[in-house]
């Protein structure tokens, strides 16, 4: 099967070369329209037939004998009819399919791609619709060994329609979406009940057996803890847009990144960029109160999992400074949201994120009630942001932007990025 596939793979590749000759042999399939190419293709590999007229009718339905016909013909490599076998009915349902498609119904079943659950399959000459579409070339990609997506909770968000297609249909969906078989409207729907034309059957069959050919076929996957990601895709849908970050926020460059990859690195030790970090580290900051000896903050659960929320608070516990040495420290890792009593003086907070396994950092908020190196104490807590080169005084409930906003400041000599 492996050495069929390998043959019909690179026939798909050879094509290409001659797209325009192709188009020009039907009629009616314009050589600028969007599925030209795929039509040239799916006629090449012989898994459609134009008509005598020399017409494709690429806005033709398409029924679902037909589809799975094709389907056979292309993950097999072969005819099943040509053998002369194959073709008593393997269904409970058996007068209900026409005896052309039969061998290809039975060879369907064999290779899983239908079942006897499949209860659409009941009826001859019913149209294709986009559901059972995903469901059949899902399990030819299955069939041939094709790695399912792990996690296809992105692409469920990415489908308006989402909640609206059948449970049955809904897995298949998100992985023929996902691999790029077959794609969404430009309304953001999916449409799973939509009848399929030939022209929309010859790109999922064209990109069923030539991954060459799905969108973003040539964009990188990255192992991030057990699924694939590409560069740009949110490491998680499960917090407000605002907040959803990519591997392509941390703080180097794809090309360095990849070289770091092939070294046998990984993302657990590479920072996020300052701007994505002190993104969240700001709501932390925005959070925390200090009444009288009792200090409160949220710590959101926001984070990537790759990264990891290093928060240090330093203070006394009584009402006079003694020295460094008999200070108290409170760490937080995780989130949630934290009280605690009892800090007579407080020394300094602290709110960083660094890598899971990592302790660099790009990013770090300081709030310092004590002056470095003595134990002299501020008339006013400061504020620090690292890499700004100036301090301010803290007020509680600011934000980074609330400080700077009436702040001029030369773009050249300082890092400031304020694109959150």
């Amino acid at each position: 099967m492996k050495k069929i596939l390998a043959v019909m793979l690179s026939v798909a590749a050879l094509v290409s070369a001659s797209s325009a000759a192709m188009a020009a042999s039907y009629t009616d399939v314009p050589e600028n329209a969007w599925y030209t190419g795929y039509v040239n293709k799916i006629s090449e590999l012989k898994g459609f037939a134009g008509y005598e007229d020399n017409t494709f009718r690429p806005d033709n339905q398409i029924t679902q004998e037909e589809f799975v016909k094709t389907v056979v013909a292309l993950t097999v490599g072969e005819q099943p009819e040509a053998t002369g076998e194959n073709t008593e009915p393997k269904r409970s349902w058996k007068n209900c399919w026409d005896s052309w498609a039969q061998p290809y119904l039975n060879k369907a079943m064999e290779m899983g791609l239908i079942t006897e659950e499949d209860t659409d399959f009941r009826y001859n000459g019913l149209p294709c619709t986009r559901g059972n579409m995903a469901k059949i070339a899902t399990r030819a990609f299955e069939y041939l060994k094709e790695e399912d997506i792990a996690d296809t909770s992105t692409y469920a968000t990415k489908l308006k329609d989402y909640s609206d297609i059948p449970d049955k249909f809904k897995k298949y969906v998100l992985q023929a979406y996902g691999k790029g078989i077959i794609s969404g409207y430009e309304d953001g729907t999916f449409r799973s009940d939509g009848i399929l034309t030939r022209a929309e059957a010859s790109s999922v069959l064209v990109r069923l057996i030539d991954k060459a050919e799905r969108p973003n076929a040539d964009e990188t996957l990255y192992d991030y803890f057990g699924r694939k990601v590409t560069w740009t895709e949110p490491l998680r849908i499960d917090v407000p847009e605002q907040y959803q970050v990519s591997l392509s926020d941390i703080s180097i460059s794809q090309a360095i990144y990849d070289e770091a990859v092939a070294n046998g690195g990984n993302i657990s030790t590479k920072t996020l960029s300052r701007s994505k970090a002190m993104m969240f580290e700001d709501l932390v900051l925005q959070s925390i109160k200090y009444d009288g000896d009792t200090i409160t903050l949220t710590v959101p659960d926001y984070l990537p999992e790759s990264q990891r929320w290093v928060i240090g608070i330093a203070y006394w516990d009584d009402d006079k400074d003694y020295n460094f040495m008999n200070n108290k420290h409170i760490a937080i890792t995780e989130p949630g949201e934290y009280t605690y009593s009892g800090i007579k003086l407080l020394q300094a907070i602290g709110i960083t994120v660094k890598p899971k396994n990592s302790d660099e950092f790009t990013s770090h908020i300081r709030i310092d009630y004590q002056k470095n190196l003595s134990l002299e104490r501020y008339d006013n807590p400061i504020i620090d942001f690292n890499n700004a080169q100036t301090t301010f005084d803290w007020v509680q409930g600011q934000g980074y932007k609330d400080y700077f906003k009436d702040y001029t400041f030369d773009e050249n000599k300082y890092e400031f990025e304020l694109s959150w």
